[in-house]
């Protein structure tokens, strides 16, 4: 069995969010309506905010009985630290050079954090594996 680097993966899966992408297409699949049980329409469009994180945005339609959803979801690992950024000003006349005027602090989350973010009861154990 191969093993392939997680990035060389997500890479080819993720494309970063870009005004001028006119290729990021959501997929769309058909699926059932929570509300009426007939069939919708779910789109799916996995991206990248750059400095940000990995993301995947999905909405649901019903043509049947007009019910609507729209998520986001993280897509990228569970961070063990928090990251705190302090700026002092909007612009970044350095970048893309990091800004010294900004700092960044790690910390260790709370468990009523981690509970506010959902994060208690996720599974994230043996996640990766193929069943």
């Amino acid at each position: 069995m191969s093993v392939i680097a997680e990035d060389s993966v997500r890479g080819s899966v993720f494309k970063d969010i870009s005004a001028d992408d006119e290729d990021g297409q959501p997929t769309e699949i058909e699926s059932m309506c929570m509300n009426c049980h007939e069939n919708g329409t779910t789109r799916l469009l996995l991206t990248r905010i750059p400095f940000f994180k990995e993301i995947i945005v999905s909405s649901f339609n019903c043509d049947n009985c007009g019910w609507s959803n729209t998520e986001i979801q993280s897509a990228g690992r569970i961070q063990e630290k928090g990251v705190c950024y302090t700026l002092n000003y909007l612009q970044n006349v350095y970048a893309p050079e990091p800004d010294p005027e900004m700092t960044t602090e790690k910390y260790t989350r709370s468990f009523e954090q981690n509970e506010d973010l959902g994060l208690n009861d996720m599974k994230t154990e043996d996640y990766q594996e193929e069943h």
